[in-house]
C-alpha cells in the first residue's frame, strides 16, 4: 500500500512540475513580447525595424502638445495587451527640421499637404490619422489589430527609410 501511496506522490509531483515548467515558459514568452516592443518617443529613420513581425506605429509630435502625450499615454497603456502586435518610433517636429522633413516625406505617401506641423499626426501601419482625442482609443485599437493581421500588405515605406540621406538634405 506504501508502494502505491508513494508512486502516486511522485506522478502528482511530476505533473505539478511539468505544469509549472509549461506555464513558465508560456508567461516568459508573453514577457518577451511584451519587453520587445518598442516605444521610441525620439526616434531615427535607422532605428526602425522593417524585419519586426509587428507593425510599425509612425508617430509625429510637438513638443508641449498635450494631445501628443496622451497619445502616447495611451500607447504606453494598451502595451500589454497590444504590444506583441506593435513598435512605436516617435518624431519631435516643431524643434526638429530633419524630422519635419520626414513627417513631410510620409505625408506625400498619402498625397496629403506637406509643410503643415499640425500634430499629433500617426500612422498605424499604412493608415494616417491627424490629431488625437481618447474617443479614437477603440478605433485605434481596431486598427492595430487590423494591420496586424494583414500586414504582409502593408506599405512599409522602404522608399523613405532607404532615401534617409535624401530627406536630410
Amino acid at each position: 500500500m506504501k508502494t502505491k501511496s508513494n508512486i502516486l506522490a511522485i506522478i502528482i509531483i511530476i505533473i505539478i512540475g511539468t505544469s509549472v515548467y509549461i506555464a513558465n515558459e508560456y508567461y516568459q514568452d508573453y514577457l518577451d513580447e511584451q519587453s520587445n516592443t518598442i516605444i521610441l518617443k525620439d526616434a531615427k529613420l535607422e532605428d526602425i525595424s522593417q524585419e519586426s513581425k509587428k507593425i510599425n506605429i509612425y508617430v509625429f509630435w510637438g513638443s508641449g502638445c498635450p494631445h501628443c502625450e496622451e497619445l502616447f499615454r495611451f500607447l504606453e497603456s494598451i502595451r500589454s495587451n497590444y504590444g506583441k502586435y506593435y513598435n512605436v518610433y516617435g518624431f519631435e517636429v516643431w524643434d526638429n527640421e530633419e524630422n519635419g522633413k520626414i513627417m513631410d516625406s510620409f505625408k506625400e505617401e498619402f498625397k496629403e499637404e506637406t509643410g503643415k506641423r499640425s500634430v499629433p499626426y500617426f500612422i498605424i501601419g499604412d493608415e494616417p490619422f491627424i490629431g488625437y482625442q481618447s474617443s479614437m482609443n477603440r478605433e485605434i485599437k481596431e486598427t492595430i489589430r487590423t494591420k496586424y493581421k494583414n500586414r504582409k500588405e502593408i506599405n512599409k515605406f522602404e522608399n523613405i527609410l532607404e532615401n534617409k540621406e535624401e530627406i536630410n538634405k
